[in-house]
């Protein structure tokens, strides 16, 4: 192998070292979450595919990382938020159509059946007693006590 290229397959290995040790301090600095570990793994890609490597350049590029970090977090905890609220709200309507969707009970029902039985029967002798007032004279129900007073 001759050493231009020896030399230059140096600098490539030497390039690949540097671009994987910049990728780990940044996701250990600001995390490695799937989707942040991939910015972070374009970003110094293209860090070291185009710019200068200085002292100013990393730092510049490390607060763009930084930046990006804090937005997606700022992102993950509003929808977090927003998950919270909907379950929340699911909850409590929940609770509420669990309750309409149950009935009522066998309790509630058989009081209520008595209620209706009641007013039913009060009801019917109501009516016999208007029919005859009103059907001996020939007069509707609501007539007839009209004329009886």
């Amino acid at each position: 192998m001759s050493n231009t290229r020896r030399e230059r397959l140096m600098e490539i290995q030497k390039r690949e070292q540097l671009k994987g040790m910049l990728i780990n301090k940044f996701k250990l600095k600001y995390g490695n979450k799937p989707e942040l570990s991939r910015f972070i793994d374009n970003e110094v890609g293209r860090f070291l595919a185009n710019d200068r490597l200085t002292e100013g350049n990393l730092k510049n590029l490390d607060s763009k990382i930084g930046k990006e970090a804090d937005n997606r977090d700022k992102k993950s905890q509003i929808l977090d938020d927003r998950k919270s609220q909907r379950s929340q709200s699911a909850y409590s309507q929940g609770r509420v159509s669990r309750r309409s969707a149950g009935g009522l009970s066998a309790q509630a029902l058989s009081a209520l059946n008595g209620q209706n039985d009641k007013m039913s029967q009060a009801g019917d002798a109501r009516s016999r007693v208007s029919r005859r007032s009103g059907a001996s004279q020939g007069r509707p129900a609501y007539a007839a006590s009209i004329y009886s007073s």
